[in-house]
């Protein structure tokens, strides 16, 4: 049973989450990020700083973050944990690239950067590559465990290899094209799978926390295009079953 505020917290870098009408259906707090230069990809400290002096105003929920290239967001919103916990993260994409601990942090690295975070316990990582475990430093191997999602033992594997608490991370490149579409290469997950896995790990685990991304940027043009229209629909039928499942199902928690 969902616990904390039903509130979710819609991030504005680029107004992708702001033409998906549905998601305003929700009791939501939008915080507007556009003034933010140098956000996209990668993120000074400075503007990453001012990026999470305003996510202290917002209650901490699910966060809808916009593109997949502001997916660092999560590292912030992981290092506001203030227990033990497992992430859960749905991804085509590691995001385990090794960078200098003082370079901006990026849509590549933050997943490396979120590995030393002090309450993450561990890291199970669905749907990309196993072998980008080589960028896995090996004092933090033990952390991480990458499953993919073929028959039925890795729900399993999920559900077995993680702590009581965990924070879901979902971008939705991740996602089959004919359920999502974004600005990255694509994997063969079908919506109806991802929901499966998430009904099952909220009637399982105490979800603390949660964040979406994977929006199509799209110019003001391409917006009003079919194919345009086609994928704000698709994008957004995904983050609203997303919403509902993590929202209705098993025992959703506010993290503390």
């Amino acid at each position: 049973m969902f616990t904390g505020p039903k509130v979710v917290t819609l991030l504005n870098f680029d107004d992708t989450l702001t033409k998906q009408e549905e998601l305003r259906r929700f009791p939501h707090d939008l915080v507007d990020l556009r003034d933010l230069k140098g956000t996209r990809m990668y993120c000074a400290p400075e503007v990453l700083g001012e990026i999470a002096t305003r996510l202290g105003k917002t209650k901490r929920g699910i966060t809808l973050i916009g593109s997949g290239d502001f997916h660092y967001v999560s590292y912030l919103l992981l290092a506001a944990m203030t227990r033990p916990f497992t992430l859960i993260l749905f991804d085509n994409h590691a995001d385990l690239k090794q960078d200098h601990p003082h370079a901006p942090l990026s849509c590549a690295s933050w997943m490396a950067r979120a590995l030393e975070l002090p309450y993450l316990q561990k890291a199970i990582i669905i749907g990309t590559r196993g072998d980008e475990m080589r960028w896995v430093p090996p004092r933090r191997r033990e952390k991480v465990l990458f499953l993919f999602f073929t028959g039925k033992a890795w729900l399993r594997q999920v559900l077995n290899n993680s702590t009581g608490t965990v924070y879901i991370s979902i971008d939705k490149d991740v996602l089959c094209r004919e359920d999502a579409v974004t600005n990255w290469e694509q994997g063969s997950m079908t919506l109806a799978e991802l929901l499966l896995a998430l009904r099952e790990i909220t009637q399982q685990k105490e979800v603390a926390a949660a964040d979406v991304c994977g929006e199509a940027p799209l110019h003001p043009l391409d917006q009003l295009r079919p194919a345009g229209r086609e994928a704000i629909r698709k994008n957004m039928r995904a983050n609203v079953m997303i919403l509902r499942t993590l929202l209705l199902a098993g025992s959703y928690k506010k993290a503390s």
